[in-house]
């Protein structure tokens, strides 16, 4: 057996990265991670799945509210959250006191009036997060929220790195592209943005892509053990995540389409329907019953039907809607939403959408394998556009800038093979183009750590720094930076700066194997031992 020495530093790479981003994150900096992690811990407590509108918050998440600094987009959820330019100005006393506070929390079943309002969520994620929970009932919540962290982060981070893998496969995408897209992708700080934090997303990203894996096998040689994998794939999606019925749909049209053409029968796929019917299905009936549909949605709950959806899809002003989108599923800066530099973004949107351009060049060659993934991935692109109409909808006369863009991260590894298959048949100019995508999101990471995430955890700064500026913030001041971090952070500060050597050391090592492999064609390998 050939080992690939670039495919196994990708993996390092990726998890270093998320384990990195588990711990820097301060607490609750994640999308809705308080109300996420509310779910875990009532999971274990109460012992019974939640119900929106009924459900609580945790008493030891409330009283770390006031505790802890966030974002000013989490005040809007977290009102009496501290923001950060506001903890920043606090004395050095103050924010030590509240940390010690913050450590010292710990589950308690005192009642609280606060509604959990991701309390309609699948529940399968969470199911396999509480045991963790409740082994470290003892420990302070900053602890349990790490290991949470860590739980999910790089458990997503296997899982996307072996489903993408796998997808570049059975897409035929040579070995040096396909190693340059996986690279790409554990590249995106979006990736770790919203699957290295309590939720659902963890699981629900990793599945989708072993569906599709499985749907592309399903197209290529239908069989009883494809349909019954695809079957548990998409079963374990719809427990993870609601956004899975538009995988579901897709998966029947796909089989009425074998069927009609005469490809399989129906009694083949039956198991894999079947698994998924009778797994899912129940929760999914159970929306229907306590929220009147059938994906459980809070917009649904608060009466946004269908005609109101449609109605506000006029009111969307879909180019700026498109652009935020495009620029938002590649970076945020996690919660705060503060901007990476637009022109940067746009480069490298520019480049994406020439390699897509030059997969879509080659359409007499594509494949029904990429037309499978491409046409679920648009099916997807579709229903994140219904999600920003309800979202519309539901807040009328606010400015709603658009869909979530961590639900887009479904699409990151499919697109990103797709893309780089197309690439790869541009020969020179592909390989040309791919060293420069790669060479641009390597640098986009970089300056992610370096010019964003530590200097604004470590002392609230939100803008772009130059060269000159950089230089004088991580050599002055080091030790209140160093102790800033210690109090924001749910790691200590000496590990945080030592994970982000590793980081950025790995980076610098995985981008050569993949610029080696793009000017070669080819990846160094050996025997394994």
């Amino acid at each position: 057996m050939r080992v690939n020495f670039a495919r196994r530093a990708i993996l390092a790479f990726a998890i270093v990265n998320a384990a990195l981003f588990t711990a820097l994150l301060p607490l609750w900096e994640g999308f809705d991670e308080a109300f996420h992690y509310g779910y875990v811990e009532d999971l274990w407590q109460s012992r019974k799945l939640p119900v929106l509108a009924r459900t609580l918050v945790p008493y030891d998440v409330v009283a770390s509210f006031p505790l802890a600094p966030v974002s000013n987009i989490s005040r809007r959820a977290i009102p009496e959250g501290t923001a950060y330019d506001a903890w920043f100005a606090l004395p050095a006393g103050e924010r030590e006191r509240r940390r010690l506070a913050l450590e010292q929390l710990a589950p308690d079943p005192r009642p609280v009036l606060r509604g959990n309002y991701e309390a309609h969520q699948p529940p399968l994620a969470y199911l396999l997060l509480a045991p963790v929970d409740w082994s470290l009932r003892k420990l302070p919540l900053t602890v349990r929220v790490l290991v949470l962290r860590l739980f999910c982060g790089v458990g997503s981070a296997v899982l996307l790195f072996f489903g993408a893998s796998a997808l570049c496969r059975l897409l035929e995408v040579p070995e040096s592209f396909a190693t340059a897209a996986l690279f790409g992708i554990f590249c995106s700080e979006m990736l770790y943005a919203t699957t290295a934090h309590v939720a659902n997303d963890w699981l629900a990203v990793g599945a989708s892509v072993f569906l599709l894996v499985e749907l592309v096998k399903l197209v290529r040689a239908p069989g009883r053990r494809t349909a019954l994998a695809a079957g548990a794939w998409l079963t374990a999606g719809l427990l993870a995540k609601s956004y899975f019925l538009v995988f579901a749909a897709f998966a029947v049209g796909l089989a009425a389409v074998l069927v009609a053409r005469g490809r399989t029968r129906i009694a083949t796929l039956l198991p894999g329907a079947a698994l998924a019917i009778v797994v899912a299905g129940p929760w999914y009936v159970r929306n229907i019953v306590l929220y009147g549909n059938a994906g459980g949605t809070p917009e649904a709950f608060e009466g946004v039907g269908l005609r109101q959806i449609l109605a506000a899809a006029p009111r969307v002003d879909w180019p700026a809607t498109a652009a935020f989108l495009a620029r938002a599923s590649l970076w945020t800066g996690n919660n705060t939403f503060n901007t990476y530099s637009r022109a940067t973004l746009n480069v490298l949107l520019a480049g994406l959408a020439l390699a897509m351009a030059a997969w879509f060049w080659r359409r007499r060659a594509i494949r029904s394998a990429e037309w499978t993934v491409m046409a679920a991935s648009a099916l997807f692109l579709a229903g994140v556009a219904y999600e920003g109409c309800a979202m519309v909808a539901n807040h009328p006369g606010q400015l709603v800038p658009g869909p979530n863009p961590w639900y887009t991260q479904v699409l990151l590894a499919p697109l990103m093979a797709l893309a780089y298959l197309g690439l790869s048949g541009w020969k020179r100019a592909g390989r040309v183009l791919a060293g420069a995508i790669v060479t641009l999101w390597a640098w986009i990471l970089v300056a992610t750590w370096m010019l964003k995430l530590f200097p604004m955890y470590a002392s609230g700064l939100s803008s772009s720094m130059r060269a000159r500026d950089a230089w004088n913030w991580w050599t002055h001041d080091t030790a209140a930076h160093a102790r800033n971090l210690s109090e924001t952070a749910l790691a200590p500060a000496g590990w945080l700066y030592a994970a982000l050597a590793l980081a950025l050391a790995l980076t610098a090592a995985v981008w050569g194997l993949v610029m080696r492999a793009l000017a070669k064609g080819e990846l160094p390998v050996a025997k394994a031992q």
